[in-house]
Order: structure tokens, then sequence, then C-alpha cells
């Protein structure tokens, strides 16, 4: 399987014919082009033989500050993302910005239409991706599908996750997003403060991801924890959840916005295609509070019966 070059929380697909319906847990509808199937780690569509993909995300923040960064090419550039053309068009009714994009991953370039779309308070993004070397075609008809998009009702977000997990007070699902779920103390979303708790449950964005020492692999993923700097590694210890083994790590940092000391707990589960994570953010004056809450939710993590069908 080729490597998508979709940066989101993926792992293997639920081979389905092409049809016109909504994409699970968002309130977007579109069809996707011939070959396309519905992808059961991230809400979209996945074309295996190429790695071309459409993404779907709705994002609760105003349409203005979602596309602040698509407005200059020097932001973009600093996230490895060359712009190639943008301009206003209205996609499902809705005032919309289309942006075609190149940027490379996985050693290969890759061209995106992006589209962001003003959903009254919320932003719709929908991501088509595909290799540069692929006809001309491809790109015309990812273009038109990704235009052609229509918007409803939202379903129930987490019947798009491809796992499960159950909270534990005083933690509850705050958000999902994709294939993430957050948690939060009382579901407070989204969380600002350094000093409160929370966690995020999701699914890698790499595919057929050949690790040779996953303990390292480990220790190296907590380190790269966002908003943390001088990230040191205490302990990784192995670990089995829901069938799936991996490796249970924790580490030591502070925030980069106040300088908060935090102690981070990460479970890295990994199948066949990449990894699942499980990780725990907590100021480190309540780690002995928080941390074994965080591993008591660990342990009810599992992915749905038909990843592995």
């Amino acid at each position: 399987m080729k490597k998508s070059g979709v940066v989101v929380l993926v792992c293997s697909l639920i081979i389905s014919p092409i049809f016109a319906g909504q994409v699970p847990g968002t309130s977007v509808t579109l069809t996707p082009p011939e070959g396309f199937v519905a992808a059961d780690r991230f809400p979209g569509f996945m074309k295996e033989s190429t790695g071309s993909s459409i993404m779907v995300t709705e994002i609760p923040g105003p349409y203005r500050e979602v596309t602040a960064g698509f407005k200059d090419p020097k932001r973009m550039q600093v996230q490895g993302m060359k712009l190639l053309s943008k301009s206003l068009t209205k996609v499902g009714g809705y005032k919309a910005m289309l942006l075609h994009v190149e940027q490379s991953a996985y050693g290969t370039l890759f061209n995106k239409w992006l589209v962001a779309v003003d959903r009254a308070g919320t932003t719709a993004l929908i991501v088509a991706t595909y290799p540069q070397v692929e006809d001309q075609q491809q790109g015309e008809s990812l273009r038109a599908a990704v235009l052609a998009a229509t918007f409803g009702k939202p379903t129930d977000t987490s019947d798009a996750l491809s796992f499960t997990a159950k909270p534990i007070a005083p933690f509850q699902v705050a958000k999902v997003m994709g294939q993430n779920m957050i948690l939060s103390p009382d579901g407070q979303f989204p969380v600002k403060d350094e000093n409160v708790p929370f966690m995020i449950l999701g699914l890698s964005t790499s595919e057929n991801l050949v690790v040779s020492d996953r303990k390292a692999f480990a220790e190296h993923r907590i380190t790269k924890t966002a908003t943390i700097k001088t990230i040191s590694v205490n302990q990784s210890i192995p670990v089995k959840i829901g069938g799936l083994s991996g490796y249970t790590t924790t580490a030591s940092g502070e925030g980069v916005d106040a300088g908060t000391p935090l102690s981070i707990y990460q479970v890295l589960l990994f199948d066949t295609s990449g990894y699942c994570v499980i990780q725990g953010i907590t100021p480190s004056a309540n780690r002995s509070t928080y941390i074994p809450v965080f591993e008591k939710i660990a342990k009810t993590f599992k992915m749905k019966e038909f990843h592995n069908q």
C-alpha cells in the first residue's frame, strides 16, 4: 500500500464501492472519483493504487481564524507547502476558499486541492491529495469532487472512529475530530490552560510502517509532543491492550506558554499498518492523581471489529 501524504491521526481501509453519501462523523456529503473507497482511519476516501485521498475535517473555529495562515505564503512554506493558486468560491452555498498547493511527504511530491468552507462559526476543510506524477485528469476530478460537496445535519462524530475507549471521571469526551478523541475534565473544550489535564486518543498517519525498534520509536514520539518543551523520557515498558502490543512511556517537560512543569503519559500500540496513540498530559503537581486515571482509560482502548475484517 502506498503512503497517502495526508497529515492526519491512518492504518487500513474498508473496501467499498463509489457512493455519494455523508462522510461518517461529519456534515459533509460528496462523491469521490472512480477508484476511491471509504477510509476507516480518517473521515473521507482513499485510492490505494496511487496513494490519493480526500479527507474531511470540521474545525470548531471561525473561518477567518482558520484560514489566516492560508493567506500568507511564508507561513505555508513553514509547513512545507508551496501555494500554487488561491481563489474565492462557494461550496454547498457557503463562502469558501480554494487553494492548490504542493507538498512533499514520504519522499513523494503531492499536489493538494484544499477547500475551506465558512460554516457560521465552524470551518469545514476538505483536502484532496494526489501524487504530482498522476495525470492531470485525476487532479481535475478531485477538484470537481471537493467543490461539489454539500452539507447537512452532522452525524455522531463517534460513528467515524475506528476505535472505542471509555472515559473515566472526571474526564469526558470533549471533542472528536477525524480519528482523534479528546478527553478533558467535564468535557471542557478547547483546553487552553496548562494546568488543566487532558487526553488525546488517535491513529497514526503512516501506513505500512516498519519499526525495527518499537521502544526507541515510542520514546522519540513522546519527545515530539506539541506545546511541550524540554521533554525528557522517564521510562518505557512493554504493554498489551485490546490485542495490540506496544510501549507505555512516561516523560517530563514544560509548557511552552507558561513553563508549567508537565508530565506526559503515552501508550503506543502497533498494528499491521501503523500505530495507535493514547496520550495524557497533566501538571506534574497532579501527577499522582491523573496518571492512574490515564492508565485506566488506556486499558479500555480497543479497535472496532471491522478493522480486522
